[in-house]
């Protein structure tokens, strides 16, 4: 009798240990998707920095352009509250995105003086962000993946309620389309 109380008294303790290590793990993932998110939010306070600063140097007499920045500084605004929804964060800075390649082909801001320098830093938000939003992504795959895998999608569900599949930063159809140059 005393064996028998040994032995489950050692699987009970060897299915704590294997429930904790997966929620280690779990929790080590969802930590790397929630920094990877970080990462997009700080490259698009950059380019939001730099669409308040092109905004700036937009003169006055350029009312079309200056309204069409504004209602992007708007945009990003909400952008900005709607931070603890990544889904309605990321619909937002799809939004901003269009809008802002949309404004960086008007004839009127390649005119405008330093805008060769800004465009340059725009360019390479752009690349950064491109980055940030691909490590973001693999790391959503990671944890959604390790989610979903069996065991551990079966325990978290049955324990760990706050792990949750994570979403995608995922292009509009509108995006995905050739742009015609």
């Amino acid at each position: 009798m005393e064996n028998i109380f040994l032995f489950l008294i050692g699987i009970i303790g060897l299915l704590g240990y294997l429930v904790s290590q997966l929620y280690n793990e779990l929790a080590r993932l969802n930590s790397r998707v929630d920094r990877n998110f970080s990462g997009i939010d700080t490259q698009l306070s950059r380019r939001h920095a730099v669409i308040k600063n092109l905004l700036g140097s937009v003169g006055r007499e350029q009312k079309s352009v200056m309204d069409q920045f504004e209602a992007l500084t708007k945009l990003v605004e909400k952008a900005d509250l709607q931070r603890s929804n990544p889904q309605a964060y990321f619909d937002t800075e799809k939004q901003i995105s269009r809008m802002w390649n949309q404004l960086l082909n008007l004839p009127q801001i390649q005119n405008i003086l330093g805008f060769r320098d800004l465009n340059k830093q725009i360019a390479e938000l752009e690349e950064e962000l491109a980055a940030s939003r691909r490590n973001y992504n693999a790391s959503v795959e990671r944890f959604n993946t390790y989610l979903m895998s069996f065991p551990t999608g079966f325990i978290a569900q049955l324990f760990f309620k706050q792990f949750q599949q994570r979403p995608y930063f995922e292009a509009t159809t509108e995006e995905r389309q050739n742009i015609d140059v």
